[in-house]
């Protein structure tokens, strides 16, 4: 189990991607708040740190992200859970949005983040695999 003294390990992390894509696609953020900072710090790992985007460029990135895991989720939607979650600092005019990497640093450990595009591809692929083998039994 996490706390917020843990950085979630690769395992830890696998275990979410596995459950959080199935299909191979992320089809809503988890409701699990352990399970929703982790697959958060990873849509966040594309943000760059001490870049303030306005909404439009962060939305791209939010964007981009999304669409590599096949997600059903909106980049609105993902750009609040950011904010609210802690992982998104806005400016005090509320026009530019900063990655709080802090927040990132304690949800994952940093041999996650060398291996968070690996491990996506994985999780993905497994899934692939498992779906492909549930509609045709006569393949495997």
């Amino acid at each position: 189990k996490l706390t917020t003294a843990h950085h979630a390990s690769v395992e830890q992390v696998s275990a979410v991607l596995w459950k959080a894509l199935p299909r191979a696609c992320l089809l809503r953020i988890p409701r699990n708040p352990e399970h929703r900072d982790i697959m958060l710090a990873i849509i966040a790992l594309q943000i760059r740190r001490r870049y303030p985007y306005t909404e439009i460029e962060l939305n791209e990135v939010l964007r981009q992200r999304l669409a590599g895991l096949n997600a059903e989720v909106d980049h609105a939607t993902c750009r609040r859970y950011l904010v609210d979650c802690g992982f998104l600092k806005r400016d005090r005019a509320g026009t530019r949005y900063y990655l709080y990497y802090p927040k990132l640093a304690a949800t994952l450990s940093n041999e996650v983040v060398d291996q968070v595009d690996t491990l996506i591809a994985d999780a993905m692929a497994d899934r692939l695999r498992r779906e492909q083998r549930r509609q045709d039994p006569e393949s495997s």
